[in-house]
């Protein structure tokens, strides 16, 4: 039987997404090509019909880390920044089964990276800016919202207290309601 005409691209789709959630959870160092194939259902040799390198699939894989986030933050929003910036703030709570912002999570690793991937980071990001600010018509709002709701969701990533953890993004999100 043939293959599906889309075979190729739905292939390569499932190593960006398996990817970009592993990308997101370990870095780019904490993950290697056979995990990425593993978590796609796929043989090791079928990476390079696809990719040149694993640097390459970080950098395609990031701006799909950031579109799949960008989804399932958006569940049940309705359009409404409010329930927006919560969900992101929140997004930790269910990280086994969504994909974690990787504008906060790779920050740290994203400086140790070529200008090529910084270049991908830094677009992603520029998305999120310009997402908010479609939602407050304010730029400079909208970079102070991007920046503390990145920064709370980092540094909450690297706590083990959780009450203090619980503290410091609702602090954040009561900042931001107050501050539109």
């Amino acid at each position: 039987m043939p293959w599906d005409i889309n075979h190729k691209q739905k292939s390569r789709q499932r190593i960006l997404e398996a990817a970009a959630k592993l990308f997101v959870e370990q870095g780019f160092d904490g993950v290697g090509i056979d995990e990425v194939m593993e978590k796609a259902n796929m043989t090791r040799g079928a990476f390079y019909s696809h990719f040149k390198s694993k640097s390459q699939l970080y950098h395609e894989a990031i701006p799909v880390a950031g579109l799949v986030a960008k989804q399932q933050l958006e569940v049940g929003c309705q359009n409404s920044f409010k329930a927006l910036k919560h969900n992101y703030l929140r997004q930790s709570n269910d990280a086994q089964k969504t994909q974690l912002c990787p504008i906060a999570l790779l920050i740290s690793d994203i400086r140790h990276r070529d200008p090529e991937i910084r270049k991908t980071y830094e677009k992603v990001f520029s998305g999120f800016v310009d997402y908010i600010d479609s939602h407050m018509d304010d730029r400079k709002g909208a970079l102070v919202q991007a920046a503390t709701m990145i920064g709370a969701v980092a540094l909450a990533q690297t706590l083990t207290d959780e009450s203090l953890k619980e503290e410091l993004l609702s602090a954040c999100e009561s900042a931001a309601h107050n501050d539109m």
